[in-house]
């Protein structure tokens, strides 16, 4: 019980007081895919990541070697990684996070395993406008947070110096990698709440492509906008499925109606083309 409290007060200093963490580097070996390497941030409120073959092999259910997959909201890139490994070295693997703290770390993952894959990572937020924003975090290490045009909002009290920029992602894909696009098989998004906004900016590109989607249902987000969601990818005739883990081994529960996005305050949904729905359960 005493290590219990003062561990509760040593995390409650560091939430409240800034500190830049380093990082060091994992070695690990993974059963199909041999030795990688996985940098892992030193900041002690960051959760435990680490890539297995497991998180490989789940997203092997949904990209074919030599495709372009896009990771929106990759922090350090323990999402970026397995997907990256599952893409190859002959695809593409864009990597997109706004908070430069983490952006470092996954900088370093790009450049790791390049016998394996090909990560371009971008310290750039997404927005339906582009330009520059505050970014803010409910900590004071900035391991999570989020964008607005308003100093002062929902994402936390800690504010960068600096704003962050920030790019509409149809305008930056037609601009930056339109010879890749035909090869465009998925998209990852996490970016606090605003998913919903993204998913419809890129909706043109989701329906000539027909990539998996993966996207956060968000805790505050309400009753009417989660509808939206759902009645947005029930008419690109595709299928929902509530996710517990990116893990090849996790039980998809398929989203019947739009009132099944209320039965979770907050969770990750992967939306598959009707035509690759069986991908989910293999």
């Amino acid at each position: 019980m005493i290590s219990y409290i003062k561990n509760k007060i040593e995390k409650h200093k560091i939430k409240r007081n800034f500190k830049k963490y380093g990082s060091h580097i994992n070695k690990l070996t993974l059963d199909n895919e041999g030795e990688i390497e996985f940098a892992v941030w030193d900041n002690p409120l960051e959760s435990p990541k680490s890539v297995t073959q497991d998180s490989v092999d789940f997203y092997k259910k949904f990209v074919p070697k030599g495709c372009l997959a896009i990771d929106v909201g990759a922090h350090i890139g323990d999402t970026t990684v397995p997907l990256a490994l599952a893409v190859g070295k002959d695809g593409i693997t864009l990597a997109f996070d706004p908070n430069p703290f983490v952006f470092e770390i996954l900088s370093i993952n790009a450049k790791l395993n390049n016998d394996k894959t090909n990560i371009i990572p971008f310290n750039y937020a997404l927005a339906v406008e582009p330009g520059e924003y505050y970014y803010n975090s409910s900590e004071a290490t900035r391991n999570n947070g989020g964008i607005s045009k308003h100093q002062k909002n929902k994402h936390g009290k800690y504010q960068l110096q600096n704003k962050v920029t920030a790019v509409n992602l149809f305008d930056f894909l037609k601009k930056e990698f339109a010879a890749s696009l035909n090869q465009l098989r998925f998209i990852k998004i996490d970016v606090e709440g605003l998913d919903f906004e993204i998913l419809l900016s890129i909706k043109d590109l989701i329906v000539k492509y027909r990539p998996t989607i993966i996207a956060e249902c968000f805790k505050k987000l309400d009753n009417l906008n989660r509808y939206k969601m759902y009645e947005l990818f029930e008419k690109m005739d595709f299928e929902l499925f509530k996710l517990d883990e990116f893990d090849a081994n996790t039980k998809a529960q398929k989203l019947v109606c739009k009132e099944d996005m209320n039965k979770w305050k907050h969770f990750d949904f992967c939306a598959i083309p009707k035509e690759n729905g069986e991908n989910i359960h293999n």
